[in-house]
């Protein structure tokens, strides 16, 4: 749909018998979409937000027969499922749920000057209130047999990386992870799920952000687009939404509606050699090194004459036999829960400390969550989701953060390598949590590859398809053999099976002097596993995704 011409046609009564809730509603985009869906035949919209002073003059404005006003924080899951409770009971039904809530980041927030307080913040509007608006409009429509459209607000920014707001690019890349999951379990209900992602718009926040009026915004944001003559505003974007909503559109789904400059991001790939010592007299610290592609990459590392690997885990007596087999006078262990700033940060100053320099970190640590909870959007557990963040998210940003500190300080032109996933890539049928954590792990990597460029530090990350590794055979019950035979058969490539050290041959590239000239790329090892899979299945997925 991206790049196709969207007719706006006013009093066509598009949504007509439609009830719909708006996030966010107040103003900008969720104010445009609210007068456009009463334009085009609504029976009731509920704004809902938490600017109450505005959001009762539009409902007012819009008549109290057609459009109602709910205060709502959707960063409190009670709250969200009490508006759409009573908004089933008031009217009988939720047709259309638009998720636009969302704020923007209050500092420039490049991964160098990371405040997590901030993060947590802005991820728990735009990311944890998100996937609670969808889930409990998805039970909603489920429980009441309503075939139904949800759409979210995303932003060009899930598509790129940025030279700042690291926190907010990474929060769109996750709402795209959570539309794409969505739109994969609910299609069996009839319920489509799709976003709209907007380059930049003239609205009440972003005029606060700058501290400018309309006119100013708009000719700030004009300069950036290619194309000229017209002037993106909100009524565009709400076009775009109504499109979403409404029946013309009723065979798309996992649509992400683009409104942007053209913008191209190209890398160069460096042929690759056999030779060892690729990384001589290099210092790098492996976080969830003790097993698994962590523990195969150490091993790696150490083969190609790096000169101290620091191992960092919570799993310490695994962690110490893999540095005492490889020799503790070129590899140490650590204890480290990247879920404790202090803990990260101490990590990096230490091995600066004590042997100069930070040269590469392979930030690698992350869970898969229990094998007893699907996390499909129905049944979304946000006690579940908030741990699961808390490491392969926010943990990842401070490794990330505190690696790339270091290398700045100390005038290395250092690597950084994240462990995603092809999961990063796809929506899922269930694992919501995992596959919107993997697409924040891709935001991550993406904004800070362009704000560490300036310092020639590179930025990347690795995508496996399912391997057999501890964390494997364990949600799956079975040995390692067995595991590598559950999946071989979903890759292209045959004859070959996909293993722990397919994975940290391609971290040691890009930890390499082989890959000086790649940043902000996502290196899939699956075997070609995308090429014959548009959509992971429950069919071609473990009981939990894992690394």
């Amino acid at each position: 749909m991206a790049g196709s011409t969207i007719s706006n046609n006013n009093h066509n009564n598009k949504l007509e018998g439609k009830v719909a809730i708006i996030t966010g509603g107040a103003s900008g985009i969720g104010e445009a979409t609210v007068r456009l869906f009463a334009d085009n035949g609504v029976r009731m919209i509920v704004i809902a937000d938490i600017q109450d002073q505005l959001g009762q003059q539009v409902a007012n404005s819009i008549g109290l027969h057609r459009c109602n006003y709910i205060h709502c924080d959707v960063t409190d899951e009670d709250q969200v499922k009490a508006l759409v409770e009573s908004t089933v009971r008031d009217h009988g039904q939720l047709d259309i749920m638009f998720s636009n809530a969302g704020i923007i980041s209050s500092s420039d927030q490049t991964v160098l000057d990371l405040d997590l307080s901030a993060f947590d913040r802005l991820f728990a509007v735009n990311v944890r209130g998100m996937a609670a608006c969808v889930k409990q409009a998805a039970r909603a429509m489920v429980e009441g047999g309503v075939k139904g459209s949800i759409v979210c607000t995303g932003s060009v920014a899930a598509s790129l990386g940025g030279k700042r707001r690291t926190d907010y690019h990474m929060s769109k890349h996750a709402v795209l992870g959570l539309v794409r999951s969505a739109s994969v379990q609910l299609g069996s209900y009839g319920i489509r799920v799709n976003c709209v992602s907007p380059y930049g718009v003239a609205t009440p926040a972003t005029c606060k952000l700058y501290d400018i009026g309309m006119e100013d915004v708009e000719k700030l944001y004009e300069q950036h687009m290619s194309l000229k003559g017209d002037m993106l505003r909100a009524r565009h974007v709400a076009d775009a939404v109504l499109f979403l909503a409404c029946s013309e559109s009723e065979l798309i789904t996992d649509e992400n509606e683009l409104f942007a400059p053209s913008i191209t991001i190209s890398t160069v790939m460096a042929e690759s050699s056999m030779c060892n010592h690729k990384l001589e007299d290099k210092v790098a610290i492996i976080t969830g090194g003790a097993s698994g592609i962590g523990e195969a990459t150490a091993r790696l590392f150490a083969d190609h004459g790096v000169r101290m690997i620091i191992i960092a885990d919570i799993q310490d007596e695994l962690g110490q036999q893999v540095a005492i087999s490889i020799g503790a006078h070129r590899c140490n262990y650590m204890h480290c829960d990247v879920t404790q700033e202090d803990q990260v940060r101490a990590l990096v100053e230490s091995t600066v400390k004590n042997y100069g320099q930070l040269d590469i970190m392979f930030s690698n640590a992350g869970i898969i969550g229990s094998p007893t909870i699907h996390q499909t959007v129905l049944d979304l557990d946000i006690t579940a989701f908030d741990r699961m963040f808390a490491v392969n998210v926010r943990g990842m940003a401070a490794c990330v953060k505190h690696a790339a500190r270091a290398m700045v300080e100390g005038g290395v032109r250092g690597s950084i390598v994240c462990t995603a996933s092809v999961a990063a890539n796809h929506g899922g049928k269930k694992c919501t949590d995992y596959f919107m954590s993997k697409h924040a792990v891709l935001g991550l990597v993406r904004s800070a590859s362009v704000q560490l460029g300036e310092y020639g530090i590179r930025v990347n990350c690795v995508s496996p398809y399912v391997l057999a590794s501890p964390a494997t055979c364990l949600v799956n019950g079975v040995g390692v053999e067995e595991v590598e035979r559950l999946y071989d058969g979903n890759m292209l490539l045959n004859g070959v099976t996909l293993r722990a050290k397919h994975a940290a041959d391609g971290v040691l590239f890009l930890a390499s002097s082989e890959s000086e000239l790649i940043t902000g790329h996502d290196l899939v090892v699956d075997g070609g596993f995308q090429l014959t899979r548009s959509v992971i299945s429950s069919k071609h997925w473990p009981k939990q995704e894992f690394e």
